[in-house]
């Protein structure tokens, strides 16, 4: 078996279900919060939990769907496309998602796929550059891999300060 394939497994793994890096995984830091916390802000120049954890899906599946598998269409529902990568007001999310509830079913469909492109890697495909990547990025499959868990933790830690502020809480120090 691969060391990179049992890295990817623990960082690409269900926190919830205790197996997985904690800050790989945006729904273990939402557990318990109602829809209103979720889209809360404390000035609205300011981007909400919701808009961080379907950021992090929306990246993964472009990381992985397009850049590493190469899929073109149907890759991001039209309705999360709110999710990437320009500033959007929670006004502008309420509007485009449909439900909150199909934002975290998608995000765990997201993660799903992400898991499963892992566990279908051979152990030659880890340093292969797929031909979908941006030209001036050329990236191996780890290399994309990694870099999107990285991506995702800093999204995290955004939404660990929001809901510190939300709940009144002293932000955790790590």
């Amino acid at each position: 078996m691969s060391e990179w394939k049992d890295l990817a497994r623990f960082m690409y793994g269900d926190v919830l279900k205790d197996r997985g890096f904690w800050y790989g995984h945006p729904l273990w830091e939402i557990q318990g919060l109602s829809e209103e916390q979720l889209l809360w802000v404390p000035d609205a120049h300011c981007l909400c939990m919701l808009w961080q954890v379907g950021h992090i899906a929306h990246r993964e599946r472009t990381h992985i769907g397009l850049f590493l598998q190469g899929i073109r269409e149907g890759l991001i529902p039209p309705q999360y496309g709110v999710f990437g990568a320009d500033w959007c007001s929670v006004e502008q999310v309420r509007s485009s998602i449909g439900s909150v509830q199909g934002v975290l079913d998608w995000v765990r469909e997201v993660r799903a796929r992400s898991a499963e492109f892992v566990e279908a890697l051979k152990d030659e495909d880890w340093h292969k550059v797929p031909v979908s990547t941006p030209l001036d990025e050329p990236f191996t499959v780890a290399h994309w891999l990694f870099i999107t868990v990285a991506h995702g933790a800093i999204h995290i830690g955004r939404i660990q300060m929001l809901r510190a502020m939300l709940l009144g809480e002293h932000d955790r120090a790590c």
